[in-house]
């Protein structure tokens, strides 16, 4: 039953690619727009403003300025902090903190942009250069710094050269 309906499937899908591939192209007829006529009607509306409302709108005011005189007693313009520079807060009215992120801004850019030095092998000291470029010419995984090699088997091995 399930070969059945497989063979069916398979040859429904394998006719309709052959059909498709048989039919030529066509792009759908672009049918021309009718132009809209232009209105200019204006239309009076009714506007309301938004503070238009059916309480008296004179409290809203008063607790405003209660609120502002509340926040002006206890914090410095309204912001949290301290008059003085402290450690962790924020001082509004000095010159220190534009100056402190420009400089900082400064030096971090500066390093950043700074090209790095060329990497130098680090090579022990005591040894003849040549037998660094010998064992690192027969050994690919030489590590200078070690004077050892890894084998395919086994621990790492030290290097010994004909100029050792």
């Amino acid at each position: 039953m399930k070969t059945a309906l497989k063979t069916t499937a398979v040859a429904a899908l394998a006719s309709i690619m052959a059909i498709t591939g048989m039919i030529p192209a066509q792009a759908q007829v672009i049918r021309p727009v009718a132009p809209i006529a232009a209105t200019t009607d204006a239309t009076t509306v009714q506007y309301r403003d938004r503070y238009e409302r059916r309480f008296d709108r004179r409290v809203d005011r008063r607790i405003d300025r209660r609120i502002d005189r509340y926040e002006r007693a206890r914090y410095y313009n309204g912001h949290r902090g301290y008059r003085d520079r402290r450690a962790g807060y924020r001082y509004h009215n000095g010159y220190w903190y534009p100056l402190a992120a420009f400089a900082a801004g400064a030096i971090i850019g500066g390093a950043i942009a700074q090209p790095r030095p060329a990497p130098v092998a680090p090579r022990a000291a005591g040894l003849n250069p040549r037998h660094y470029d010998w064992c690192n010419a027969r050994y690919r995984s030489y590590d200078s710094r070690s004077n050892t090699f890894q084998p395919y088997n086994g621990p790492r091995q030290q290097c010994y050269s004909p100029y050792y």
